[in-house]
Protein backbone atom coordinates (compact mmCIF):
# COMPACT_ATOMS: atom_id res chain seq x y z
CA UNK A 1 0.00 0.00 0.00
CA UNK A 2 2.68 2.11 -0.56
CA UNK A 3 4.74 1.61 2.76
CA UNK A 4 8.46 1.06 2.92
CA UNK A 5 9.50 -1.50 4.48
CA UNK A 6 12.55 -0.74 6.79
CA UNK A 7 15.57 -3.18 6.63
CA UNK A 8 18.45 -4.06 8.19
CA UNK A 9 20.87 -2.47 6.05
CA UNK A 10 18.75 0.72 6.15
CA UNK A 11 20.43 3.33 8.58
CA UNK A 12 17.38 4.14 11.23
CA UNK A 13 18.75 8.19 11.05
CA UNK A 14 19.18 8.20 7.06
CA UNK A 15 15.07 8.12 6.69
CA UNK A 16 13.27 7.96 10.01
CA UNK A 17 9.48 6.52 9.83
CA UNK A 18 7.52 9.15 10.90
CA UNK A 19 4.24 10.78 10.55
CA UNK A 20 4.51 14.49 8.88
CA UNK A 21 2.16 15.57 11.75
CA UNK A 22 4.55 14.38 14.05
CA UNK A 23 7.23 16.23 13.09
CA UNK A 24 5.18 19.21 13.30
CA UNK A 25 4.46 17.97 17.23
CA UNK A 26 8.00 17.91 17.50
CA UNK A 27 8.73 20.96 16.64
CA UNK A 28 5.64 22.53 18.78
CA UNK A 29 7.85 20.89 21.67
CA UNK A 30 11.18 22.31 21.02
CA UNK A 31 9.48 26.17 20.00
CA UNK A 32 7.89 25.73 23.59
CA UNK A 33 10.79 24.07 25.02
CA UNK A 34 9.00 21.16 26.92
CA UNK A 35 12.47 18.66 26.21
CA UNK A 36 11.09 16.46 29.03
CA UNK A 37 7.43 16.14 27.99
CA UNK A 38 8.40 15.42 24.24
CA UNK A 39 10.58 12.31 25.88
CA UNK A 40 7.84 11.39 28.00
CA UNK A 41 5.45 11.44 25.02
CA UNK A 42 7.90 9.41 22.83
CA UNK A 43 7.54 6.65 25.61
CA UNK A 44 3.88 7.11 26.01
CA UNK A 45 3.86 6.16 21.97
CA UNK A 46 5.98 3.37 22.43
CA UNK A 47 4.46 1.48 24.97
CA UNK A 48 1.15 2.23 22.95
CA UNK A 49 2.30 0.38 20.05
CA UNK A 50 3.73 -2.32 22.04
CA UNK A 51 0.79 -3.29 23.08
CA UNK A 52 -0.49 -3.42 19.56
CA UNK A 53 3.39 -5.63 18.84
CA UNK A 54 2.57 -8.00 21.57
CA UNK A 55 -1.31 -8.92 21.06
CA UNK A 56 -0.84 -9.06 17.15
CA UNK A 57 2.42 -11.17 17.78
CA UNK A 58 0.53 -13.48 20.11
CA UNK A 59 -2.13 -14.09 17.76
CA UNK A 60 0.36 -14.88 14.69
CA UNK A 61 0.77 -11.66 12.84
CA UNK A 62 4.04 -9.88 11.80
CA UNK A 63 4.65 -5.95 11.79
CA UNK A 64 5.67 -5.44 7.81
CA UNK A 65 6.24 -1.74 8.08
CA UNK A 66 5.41 1.24 10.18
CA UNK A 67 5.37 4.79 10.55
CA UNK A 68 5.36 6.75 13.35
CA UNK A 69 2.20 8.73 13.74
CA UNK A 70 1.63 11.59 16.66
CA UNK A 71 -1.02 8.82 18.65
CA UNK A 72 1.03 6.00 17.89
CA UNK A 73 1.94 3.56 14.65
CA UNK A 74 -0.46 4.78 11.67
CA UNK A 75 -2.33 1.44 11.22
CA UNK A 76 -3.74 0.26 7.73
CA UNK A 77 -7.13 -1.43 7.52
CA UNK A 78 -7.92 -0.48 4.34
CA UNK A 79 -7.47 -3.95 2.74
CA UNK A 80 -8.38 -6.89 5.42
CA UNK A 81 -5.45 -8.67 6.93
CA UNK A 82 -6.79 -9.93 10.37
CA UNK A 83 -10.13 -11.98 11.26
CA UNK A 84 -12.58 -9.77 12.84
CA UNK A 85 -11.87 -10.94 16.69
CA UNK A 86 -8.21 -10.22 16.23
CA UNK A 87 -8.38 -6.96 14.26
CA UNK A 88 -10.49 -6.24 17.69
CA UNK A 89 -8.10 -7.32 20.21
CA UNK A 90 -4.72 -5.92 18.54
CA UNK A 91 -6.87 -2.58 18.01
CA UNK A 92 -7.66 -2.43 21.57
CA UNK A 93 -4.52 -3.58 23.09
CA UNK A 94 -2.69 -0.30 21.98
CA UNK A 95 -5.44 2.20 24.19
CA UNK A 96 -5.49 -0.31 26.72
CA UNK A 97 -2.00 -0.26 27.65
CA UNK A 98 -1.93 3.63 27.80
CA UNK A 99 -5.05 3.61 30.05
CA UNK A 100 -4.00 0.67 31.93
CA UNK A 101 -0.36 2.06 32.72
CA UNK A 102 -1.89 5.79 33.42
CA UNK A 103 -4.24 3.85 36.42
CA UNK A 104 -0.95 2.17 37.90
CA UNK A 105 1.10 5.11 38.10
CA UNK A 106 -2.12 7.16 39.62
CA UNK A 107 -2.38 4.14 42.09
CA UNK A 108 1.16 4.60 43.26
CA UNK A 109 0.71 8.07 44.09
CA UNK A 110 -1.40 7.01 47.72
CA UNK A 111 1.80 4.82 48.73
CA UNK A 112 4.25 7.72 47.40
CA UNK A 113 2.60 10.92 47.07
CA UNK A 114 6.16 12.90 45.90
CA UNK A 115 6.26 10.79 42.73
CA UNK A 116 3.21 12.94 41.52
CA UNK A 117 5.71 15.69 40.81
CA UNK A 118 7.63 13.27 38.19
CA UNK A 119 4.74 11.51 36.89
CA UNK A 120 1.85 13.53 36.35
CA UNK A 121 2.52 14.37 32.75
CA UNK A 122 3.27 10.89 31.85
CA UNK A 123 -0.28 10.22 32.91
CA UNK A 124 -1.66 12.61 31.52
CA UNK A 125 -0.46 12.35 27.96
CA UNK A 126 -0.94 8.48 28.80
CA UNK A 127 -4.60 8.72 29.45
CA UNK A 128 -5.09 11.24 27.07
CA UNK A 129 -3.43 9.46 24.03
CA UNK A 130 -5.41 5.72 25.11
CA UNK A 131 -8.50 7.71 24.93
CA UNK A 132 -8.18 9.73 21.33
CA UNK A 133 -7.23 6.65 19.79
CA UNK A 134 -11.05 5.30 20.78
CA UNK A 135 -12.51 7.80 18.07
CA UNK A 136 -13.96 5.87 16.05
CA UNK A 137 -11.75 7.75 12.93
CA UNK A 138 -9.09 6.23 10.42
CA UNK A 139 -6.24 5.39 11.42
CA UNK A 140 -7.08 5.25 14.88
CA UNK A 141 -7.83 2.16 16.82
CA UNK A 142 -11.51 3.31 17.34
CA UNK A 143 -11.55 3.34 13.24
CA UNK A 144 -9.63 0.22 13.60
CA UNK A 145 -12.35 -1.64 15.85
CA UNK A 146 -15.48 0.45 14.04
CA UNK A 147 -14.26 -1.12 10.71
CA UNK A 148 -13.68 -4.59 11.95
CA UNK A 149 -16.71 -5.55 13.57
CA UNK A 150 -18.90 -3.36 10.03
CA UNK A 151 -16.93 -5.66 7.58
CA UNK A 152 -18.65 -8.48 9.60
CA UNK A 153 -22.10 -7.57 8.09
CA UNK A 154 -21.04 -4.79 5.07
CA UNK A 155 -18.22 -4.85 2.14
CA UNK A 156 -15.08 -3.69 3.78
CA UNK A 157 -15.02 -0.81 1.74
CA UNK A 158 -18.47 0.74 2.59
CA UNK A 159 -17.52 0.19 6.29
CA UNK A 160 -13.96 1.96 5.12
CA UNK A 161 -16.01 5.08 4.27
CA UNK A 162 -18.54 5.15 7.01
CA UNK A 163 -15.48 5.65 9.13
CA UNK A 164 -14.05 8.51 6.43
CA UNK A 165 -17.31 10.11 7.14
CA UNK A 166 -16.59 10.65 10.73
CA UNK A 167 -12.75 11.55 10.14
CA UNK A 168 -14.64 14.16 8.67
CA UNK A 169 -17.36 15.19 11.60
CA UNK A 170 -14.46 14.88 14.30
CA UNK A 171 -11.99 17.04 12.43
CA UNK A 172 -13.92 19.53 12.31
CA UNK A 173 -15.16 19.44 15.49
CA UNK A 174 -11.34 19.62 16.65
CA UNK A 175 -10.79 22.49 13.95
CA UNK A 176 -13.96 24.46 15.91
CA UNK A 177 -12.48 23.90 18.98
CA UNK A 178 -8.69 25.07 18.34
CA UNK A 179 -10.77 28.56 16.97
CA UNK A 180 -12.40 28.99 19.79
CA UNK A 181 -9.02 28.13 22.09
CA UNK A 182 -7.61 31.03 20.12
CA UNK A 183 -9.32 33.41 21.93
CA UNK A 184 -9.22 31.89 25.11
CA UNK A 185 -6.36 29.78 26.09
CA UNK A 186 -4.39 28.72 23.06
CA UNK A 187 -4.06 24.82 22.21
CA UNK A 188 -2.51 24.12 19.13
CA UNK A 189 -2.86 19.69 19.55
CA UNK A 190 -6.26 20.38 18.86
CA UNK A 191 -5.47 22.06 15.22
CA UNK A 192 -2.69 19.33 15.14
CA UNK A 193 -5.23 16.19 16.09
CA UNK A 194 -7.80 17.91 13.34
CA UNK A 195 -5.49 18.06 10.78
CA UNK A 196 -4.14 14.46 11.63
CA UNK A 197 -7.87 12.88 11.04
CA UNK A 198 -8.03 14.88 7.75
CA UNK A 199 -4.45 13.87 6.49
CA UNK A 200 -5.68 10.29 7.15
CA UNK A 201 -8.44 9.94 4.63
CA UNK A 202 -6.63 11.41 1.68
CA UNK A 203 -2.83 9.72 2.38
CA UNK A 204 -2.21 6.13 2.59
CA UNK A 205 1.40 6.22 2.16
CA UNK A 206 2.27 6.84 6.16
CA UNK A 207 0.19 4.18 7.12
CA UNK A 208 1.46 0.59 8.86
CA UNK A 209 1.04 -2.76 8.11
CA UNK A 210 0.97 -6.18 9.97
CA UNK A 211 0.16 -9.50 8.10
CA UNK A 212 -0.41 -12.82 8.90
CA UNK A 213 2.62 -15.17 9.10
CA UNK A 214 0.72 -18.39 8.82
CA UNK A 215 -1.47 -17.20 5.63
CA UNK A 216 -0.24 -13.71 4.20
CA UNK A 217 3.86 -14.29 4.33
CA UNK A 218 4.07 -18.42 3.49
CA UNK A 219 6.55 -19.31 0.79
CA UNK A 220 5.96 -22.67 -0.69
CA UNK A 221 8.73 -24.56 -2.06
CA UNK A 222 9.13 -25.91 -5.92
CA UNK A 223 6.76 -28.97 -6.89
CA UNK A 224 5.34 -28.66 -3.19
CA UNK A 225 2.37 -31.58 -3.47
CA UNK A 226 -0.95 -30.07 -2.95
CA UNK A 227 -3.40 -30.76 0.00
CA UNK A 228 -6.86 -30.53 -1.77
CA UNK A 229 -10.28 -30.05 0.55
CA UNK A 230 -13.60 -30.46 -1.03
CA UNK A 231 -16.32 -27.96 0.18
CA UNK A 232 -19.83 -27.40 -0.28
CA UNK A 233 -20.69 -23.51 -1.76
CA UNK A 234 -22.91 -22.91 1.69
CA UNK A 235 -19.27 -23.10 3.54
CA UNK A 236 -18.17 -19.50 4.93
CA UNK A 237 -15.19 -17.17 3.75
CA UNK A 238 -13.79 -17.51 7.27
CA UNK A 239 -13.95 -21.32 7.36
CA UNK A 240 -11.35 -21.84 4.29
CA UNK A 241 -8.97 -18.75 5.47
CA UNK A 242 -9.18 -21.35 8.94
CA UNK A 243 -7.44 -24.07 6.70
CA UNK A 244 -4.64 -22.52 5.00
CA UNK A 245 -1.53 -23.65 6.98
CA UNK A 246 2.34 -22.29 6.57
CA UNK A 247 3.51 -25.96 6.12
CA UNK A 248 1.34 -26.89 3.16
CA UNK A 249 0.09 -26.00 0.06
CA UNK A 250 -3.97 -25.88 -0.07
CA UNK A 251 -6.22 -26.19 -3.15
CA UNK A 252 -10.10 -26.00 -1.94
CA UNK A 253 -12.33 -27.71 -4.80
CA UNK A 254 -15.78 -25.53 -4.43
CA UNK A 255 -18.94 -28.56 -5.07
CA UNK A 256 -22.45 -26.97 -6.08
CA UNK A 257 -25.70 -28.58 -5.45
CA UNK A 258 -26.19 -28.56 -9.39
CA UNK A 259 -22.89 -31.01 -9.78
CA UNK A 260 -20.06 -28.38 -11.17
CA UNK A 261 -17.21 -27.20 -8.95
CA UNK A 262 -14.42 -25.08 -9.27
CA UNK A 263 -10.93 -24.78 -7.75
CA UNK A 264 -9.82 -22.12 -5.49
CA UNK A 265 -6.03 -21.72 -4.37
CA UNK A 266 -4.45 -20.08 -1.91
CA UNK A 267 -4.27 -16.99 -3.22
CA UNK A 268 -7.23 -16.60 -5.02
CA UNK A 269 -8.84 -17.12 -0.97
CA UNK A 270 -6.48 -14.39 0.38
CA UNK A 271 -7.74 -11.89 -2.26
CA UNK A 272 -11.27 -12.96 -1.81
CA UNK A 273 -10.80 -11.83 1.93
CA UNK A 274 -9.37 -8.66 1.27
CA UNK A 275 -12.70 -7.42 -0.94
CA UNK A 276 -15.56 -9.39 0.95
CA UNK A 277 -16.84 -10.13 4.55
CA UNK A 278 -15.44 -13.39 5.84
CA UNK A 279 -18.93 -14.24 6.92
CA UNK A 280 -20.11 -14.53 3.20
CA UNK A 281 -20.96 -17.35 1.91
CA UNK A 282 -18.96 -19.00 -0.93
CA UNK A 283 -21.87 -18.58 -3.13
CA UNK A 284 -22.79 -15.54 -2.59
CA UNK A 285 -19.44 -14.18 -2.60
CA UNK A 286 -19.23 -16.55 -6.57
CA UNK A 287 -22.62 -14.62 -7.19
CA UNK A 288 -21.41 -11.53 -6.63
CA UNK A 289 -17.78 -12.14 -8.12
CA UNK A 290 -20.34 -13.27 -11.27
CA UNK A 291 -22.12 -9.67 -11.56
Amino acid sequence: MGTRVLKKTDGFFKKIPVHPTFILLFLWFILTKNFISFFLFVSVVITHELGHYWVAKKLGYKLDSFFIAPYGVSLNYKDKAFEMKDEILIALAGPFVNIFLSLVVVSLWWAAPSLYNYSYIFVEQSFILGLFNLLPCYPLDGGRILVGILSHYIPRKKAVNIVYRLNYCFSALLLICFFVTCFINFNPTLCLSGVFLLFGVFESKYDSKYQSISVFKKENKNFSKPYFITVNEDVLLSSLLKHIEINRLTIFVIVFKNGKSIFLDENKVKNLSLIYPINSSLKEIIRQDKE
